[in-house]
């Protein structure tokens, strides 16, 4: 008895001890709490919840003003039916599954201009050069500048009237005269990667650069030393050294080309014909039309499957990157 009255007491003697010592510890991190909490809660209320509403209105018909109506999978239904979406001429589904092959098209692009050209500016910039803070605050200008204003710019630069970019090339015999870049599909297509590319390579360059300075001095010293070339240099361990930062950049620049809309969204509203409505643009349309009904539930049911897609996408990429890493 009094065996088993000192184990209890010394159990619950720990018990308490350990209680003691986790509210210290509490008390410990309750300034970090406090700067957390700001965080946290823009987390769930911008991040959290949003994924929640739409994993309920998926379910329902709902156009925002009236009571909505539980429909369960009928929206699904609606989008995966491809016999009637490919079948029936005007099928509003059609332009969404189109739209998937236009943005790969958009995401493959972008990434093959953006990707190498912020990796070379990166080289450039972290070279000895004079001028190269100069240099660096140039590229990376137009991802401060607003996005809104410089697809203004570069609309007015290719009005077929008197945009000053379209009367160089017509002079040059490189387009017709008076030619409309933005009511031609393929042109208003590459004009707008062009753009983005543009605007966002800067990013990616500061990226490179991070990853470039922390390579170790001593292994370019070691083959300049054994009369490695530049050109060697550059193949043999600068590309291989930077391999996994390039991974993970790439990844980044892919998602964020797969949810872009906003060259597309201010220079042609996705025209024309659909021709530059990206999947993301086509979301926003589904909740933002402009003269009809909008369309909650069913802007809900795409978006979550365009997240999976995108989700299934990353990983893919992820996957075969890894793969080759090994390789």
């Amino acid at each position: 008895m009094k065996t088993g009255k000192k184990a209890y007491e010394k159990n619950a003697a720990g018990k308490q001890s350990h209680l003691k010592g986790v509210a210290k510890k509490a008390r410990r991190n309750v300034p970090t709490y406090i700067l957390l909490a700001p965080t946290m809660i823009l987390f769930l209320v911008m991040g959290v919840y949003p994924i929640i509403w739409a994993l309920k209105y998926c379910l329902y018909n709902y156009d925002g003003t009236t009571i909505p109506i539980f429909v369960g999978l009928s929206n699904f239904k609606k989008l995966f039916d491809f016999k009637a979406i490919f079948s029936e001429a005007g099928n509003p589904y059609a332009v969404y599954w189109s739209s998937w092959g236009r943005t790969l098209t958009y995401a493959v692009i972008k990434t093959l201009i953006e990707i190498p050209l912020a990796f070379f500016c990166a080289l450039f910039v972290t070279d000895k050069i004079k001028g190269r803070t100069f240099f660096k605050t140039l590229f990376y200008m137009p991802q401060i500048l607003p996005s809104f204003a410089i697809f203004m710019v570069f609309t007015i630069m290719l009005n077929p009237y008197n945009g000053i970019l379209t009367k160089y090339l017509s002079n040059i015999g490189a387009v017709p005269q008076y030619y409309n870049f933005l009511a031609n599909t393929k042109s208003a297509f590459i004009v707008g990667i062009l753009a983005d590319a543009w605007i966002y390579f800067g990013l990616n360059m500061l990226f490179f650069i991070a990853g470039l300075t922390n390579i170790p001095k001593d292994v370019y010293e070691s083959a300049s030393i054994d009369g490695a070339t530049d050109f060697q240099r550059l193949r043999y361990i600068t590309i291989p050294m930077m391999a996994r930062m390039g991974q993970v950049i790439i990844m980044l620049s892919l998602v964020g080309c797969l949810k872009a809309m906003g060259s597309y969204f201010v220079m042609t509203k996705g025209g024309p014909n659909h021709t530059t409505e990206l999947t993301f643009m086509y979301i926003y349309n589904l909740f933002f039309p402009s003269g009809t009904t909008a369309q909650y539930g069913m802007g809900a049911a795409v978006a979550v499957v365009s997240a999976v897609i995108v989700g299934i996408i990353t990983a893919i990429y992820n996957v075969v990157t890894e793969k080759m890493q090994y390789d």
